[in-house]
């Protein structure tokens, strides 16, 4: 059994990343796929370096104009010829063996729809992995995750950029709602881990890049944040899933100054179920708030040491 992939790759102004990314993907030991480039009006040279690859095995889709992650992963869905779908975002890396993985996870679980990986992050050149407490198999740290939402209570497990999955999902759940334009993908997870397990290997086999020149990398004032709160009274795990990025809102909306933003998440969630670091950060006054983030900067900068706050 050899899958076939289609790997789509969302573009927007990645010139000093797209490059690597698409050599990490000419770098793959399987070679089974295709390559889908969505630029989404892009305003650098993105585009243009892309094009001057002259790779004829790339096709390229052009948005007219900028329409956000949704509307270009959709877009890139909608034009696939495999039966697989491999995300890779414009300034995110594969490792060699990526596909070889995701092929051998699906050749050992044929009755399987979601394949992933774990990943590390790239902070200004320097990684950091976190290793999951999952309940693996014998077998390179494999696990069949039945509830993804208990095991994301913090740090995702996954990114955009370590998920594969069968078209079949798209026709089942829907495609990413191309009206959110922030978190986009937390609503997709809700729908997709409400209906399907994920093969996993917890080995990171995807660099995702951090770029960490200011406190909220960049503004969220004009985006849409996705309405997660319809999916409640589901199951417990979605439940506790749904309060923990609730907060999640809360703290972007907070680094970012909107205070009426986050006054309103402030009210939807319960104390109760909130740590003492969780209620320093959201209770705490702006300018001790600030502090704490730019403490987390420097501990970041000058030592490596990735503190989480979640």
């Amino acid at each position: 059994m050899n899958p076939a992939f289609s790997i789509v790759i969302p573009l927007y102004n990645k010139e000093n990343y797209i490059l690597d990314t698409l050599s990490s993907v000419f770098s793959q030991e399987y070679p089974h796929y295709e390559i889908i480039i969505v630029d989404d009006g892009s305003t650098d040279k993105s585009l243009q370096l892309v094009r001057s690859l002259n790779n004829h095995d790339i096709n390229i889709i052009c948005h007219d104009k900028n329409k956000g992650l949704s509307a270009a992963r959709n877009s890139g869905i909608k034009e696939a010829k495999n039966p697989y779908i491999a995300f890779l975002d414009a300034d995110d890396y594969w490792q060699s063996d990526y596909l070889t993985n995701i092929k051998l996870l699906i050749i050992q679980h044929p009755s399987e729809q979601i394949f992933g990986t774990s990943y590390q992050e790239d902070y200004n050149g320097k990684t950091f992995f976190k290793r999951n407490k999952l309940i693996t198999s014998a077998r390179k740290n494999i696990s069949i995750i039945d509830d993804f939402f208990s095991m994301n209570l913090s740090k995702l497990i996954i990114t955009q950029s370590s998920l594969t999955m069968h078209k079949d999902v798209f026709s089942k759940i829907g495609l990413y709602n191309s009206k959110i334009t922030f978190a986009e993908d937390i609503d997709f997870y809700i729908r997709c881990f409400s209906k399907y397990s994920l093969v996993y290997i917890d080995t990171p086999l995807v660099t995702k890049k951090i770029v960490t020149g200011s406190l909220s990398n960049s503004s969220t004032l004009d985006k849409c944040y996705p309405d997660i709160e319809k999916y409640c009274n589901k199951t417990q795990s979605l439940d506790n899933f749904i309060h923990f990025y609730l907060y999640c809102f809360c703290r972007r909306k907070k680094n970012e100054g909107d205070y009426n933003a986050v006054n309103q998440y402030r009210k939807k969630l319960v104390f109760k179920k909130l740590s003492i670091l969780k209620i320093v950060m959201i209770y705490s006054p702006q300018p001790l708030y600030l502090f704490i983030l730019k403490v987390k900067l420097v501990m970041l900068k000058k030592l490596g040491l990735n503190l989480t706050s979640y």
